[in-house]
Order: C-alpha cells, then sequence, then structure tokens
C-alpha cells in the first residue's frame, strides 16, 4: 500500500481515526503489493511512481518507432512555466481539501485542485496541468485507481508523469523545459481500469515499465531493453545498465546484459535502488516480526544491505539516534555511497472541525552505522490526497 492507498482508505472510512496506525498500513500494504504485482503479471504493464507507488495497469506492446519525441509547450497562468524552474522539494493533490468517496470523484469536474501541483525549493507552487492528475471517471471497480504517476528525481530536477494529450509517458526537465515521450502509447481507458506506477534512474533518463512489456526505456534515445520472461523491472541503476527485478515469487534478481542473475531465496520487503557503487541494495526489517500480513508486526528497528550481485547479505544495522517513535515504512533512493532514503507516514491528531495533515517525513539512514537523520516533512491538509517526495 502507498501513500495515496493508506489515506484514500482512511477517507473512507465512516469514522476515521485520529492516528494513523502505520504498522497497518504496511501490513495491508504488503498483501496489496503481491496481489497487484500478481495481476499485472497476468496481462498489465505497470510502471512505478517511486515517490509514491500510485499503481495501475496498462497496456500496450513495445513495436513501431522507438525514437523519442521531444515536445515543448507554452504554460498558462499559474501553471509550470515552460522553462527555467527550480528542483522540486515535493508534488501533491490534495481532493480540494475535501472528503472523498470511491467511486464519485465526477463532482470534482473541471476544478483545478485535482490536478498535480509542484512545489519548488524556494516555495513556488504551480500546476501541472499536461500530468494526468486525479482520475474522475471512477467507478466501484477501480475507485483506488485515483490518479496517475508522478515522480520526481532525487535531485529534483525532472519529473515523470503521464500525459492524457500524447497518451505517453513524459520525462521532463524543469530548467530547460525539454520534454521526452516513451515509444509506448497507453490510452486513458487502460490507466483508468487497470492501475499505474512509474520509477525512474536517478537521473531521469531511464524510465522503467512493468507487466507485459518487462522493459526499460532511455527516454533520450528511445532505445528499449527488454526483460526477460517471468521477471519484473523494479528499479534502474544510473546509466541504465543494471536493472533489479522481480518475479511472482517475491524472488529478486539482478539484471544485466540480458541476463538475470537470481537472488539467493525470496525476499518480502521492498528494496531500495542500487547504491552508487551498482552493487549494493538495501531494505528495511523488523527481527522477528511476523510474515503474516494479517498479523500487526513489530516496529521497523534495523537496515539491511545485500550484494545484488550475489543476493548475499553484507550486513545488519540497527537504527542509531533515531527519533522518539521512529518506525519507517518504505525505502527510496541513494543520497551517497553509504546513505538511503526512508519516509515515515505523517502522525496526524485533529479535533472536530479540523482538517488533518497528510504526508511524510523523510530521514537519511547510513547503512554501515544506523545513524538516522532528517531530511524534511512534507505534509498537506486534506482528508484524502498523495504527496511525492523527490528520490521515494
Amino acid at each position: 500500500m502507498d501513500t495515496k492507498d493508506l489515506f484514500d482508505t482512511l477517507a473512507a472510512e465512516e469514522q476515521p481515526p485520529t492516528t494513523v496506525d502505520v504498522r497497518r498500513a504496511v501490513a495491508a500494504g504488503r498483501a496489496t503489493r503481491r496481489r497487484r504485482r500478481t495481476a499485472l503479471a497476468a496481462g498489465g504493464l505497470a510502471v512505478c511512481l517511486a515517490g509514491t507507488f500510485t499503481w495501475y495497469g496498462l497496456e500496450g506492446q513495445v513495436r513501431g518507432d522507438r525514437t523519442a519525441t521531444v515536445v515543448h509547450e507554452t504554460a498558462d497562468r499559474g501553471t509550470l512555466p515552460a522553462s527555467g524552474v527550480g528542483p522540486l522539494s515535493y508534488a501533491y493533490y490534495d481532493w480540494c481539501g475535501e472528503k472523498w468517496s470511491p467511486g464519485k470523484g465526477g463532482s470534482f469536474a473541471g476544478r483545478d485542485c485535482v490536478q498535480w501541483k509542484v512545489v519548488t525549493r524556494d516555495g513556488r507552487t504551480y500546476r501541472v496541468p499536461e500530468a494526468a492528475g486525479v482520475y474522475l471517471d471512477q467507478t466501484t471497480a477501480n475507485y483506488m485507481n485515483t490518479a496517475a504517476p508522478l515522480m520526481i528525481t532525487p535531485d529534483g530536477r525532472r519529473i515523470a508523469y503521464y500525459s492524457p494529450k500524447d497518451e505517453r509517458f513524459a520525462v521532463r526537465e524543469l530548467a530547460s523545459g525539454q520534454i521526452w515521450l516513451s515509444p509506448q502509447t497507453v490510452s486513458h481507458q487502460e490507466m483508468v481500469k487497470n492501475a499505474p506506477f512509474v520509477t525512474l534512474s536517478p537521473e531521469g533518463r531511464y524510465l522503467v515499465l512493468n507487466g507485459r512489456l518487462r522493459a526499460v526505456v532511455d527516454m533520450e534515445t528511445g532505445r528499449v531493453t527488454d526483460v526477460p520472461q517471468g521477471w519484473q523491472a523494479m528499479t534502474v541503476a544510473r546509466g541504465g545498465d543494471r536493472v533489479i527485478v522481480e518475479n511472482d515469487r517475491l524472488r529478486y534478481g539482478l539484471l544485466e546484459d540480458g541476463r538475470v542473475r537470481p537472488f539467493t531465496g525470496s525476499l518480502e520487503e521492498s528494496l531500495s535502488p542500487l547504491a552508487p557503487d551498482g552493487r549494493t541494495v538495501a531494505y528495511l526489517d523488523s527481527p522477528g516480526a511476523a510474515r503474516d500480513a494479517t498479523v500487526q508486526s513489530r516496529p521497523v528497528d534495523t537496515i539491511v544491505t545485500l550484494d545484488a550481485t550475489t543476493g548475499e547479505v553484507l550486513r545488519r544495522v540497527k537504527f542509531r539516534d533515531a527519533p522518539a517513535g521512529f518506525s519507517p515504512w518504505r525505502i527510496g533512493s541513494w543520497r551517497g555511497p553509504t546513505e538511503v532514503m526512508v519516509s515515515q507516514v505523517v502522525e496526524s491528531r485533529w479535533k472536530p472541525g479540523e482538517t488533518p495533515r497528510l504526508g511524510e517525513t523523510a530521514y537519511a539512514v547510513d547503512v554501515t552505522t544506523g545513524k538516522v537523520r532528517k531530511l524534511g516533512t512534507y505534509a498537506i491538509r486534506g482528508w484524502s490526497g498523495d504527496v511525492v517526495i523527490p528520490g521515494m
């Protein structure tokens, strides 16, 4: 379950709790992740939004013209300028700050507040109308597919999103305004029906496609690298030459030079992308935790690193100097050779008549010492919505 799933679920309850139960959300998320990956393997194309794992499945074929398309557009007032935009701090959509009910998104039609918005590091906020935002044509069958994905690279300089006008995925460089479109076309109907997700390499050049396509796209050239049958790409390293893949049995592997080297044994936890050394990956662990998703697990208190070329554990380190109540629920990109990003859901308490805070707090964890340091809290006021952090 991603941040959006958690908040949308809480918003749909008759009496939402005053505190987000992070462990319950994580346990439910593990089960949801397994179910959706099974469905995606059966025939959907999935793409992962790193910052927030917004899910949807897509169908298509890798065929025809593989040359990337570059486009330039002029923004309307209040929207993301055509160029000259500095690095982003985060992105969000908030259902206009109002309560949202499953399958009833149509009442928000025509309102800008159901579009994705981006916030720069210097505090400027822009709408991104060219990026598909909240889907308003929902049904009871697809009510959790509330929005298309948007991802921000760790340096905040590029974003990835679905362009409804072009029916393609796009990567946009904010400073220059250059936009690259993927060779594959995906209809709006497919996006709404099946549940999407996109992930980029750290520099924002390579886009991961999962499901039936099983491919990694070089967005600057249009070159497509296919993923072997039975595996799905999860993350791609800087340069695009190494890809972390996973199969339906929760077994990970490293794709390099067209071949997959499986890790030893299965692994239920989500892995980080590859570290700058091109070999190390990390995951969060709670020693002794129950693996049954219906059982509340113990708080996460350990960072584990693996050698992606062998799947062998390198080290297990307990968190150190962590704030009270620290229990991250997902892992993101690397901030250097030894630090990896993690995030924790903002626990919001509110009084009657108040609007809760939704979002996450990002931290950096040193995988060699376990030392934790806070990077920032990214939150909005709303009853439902999504917050996207660079590199997560």
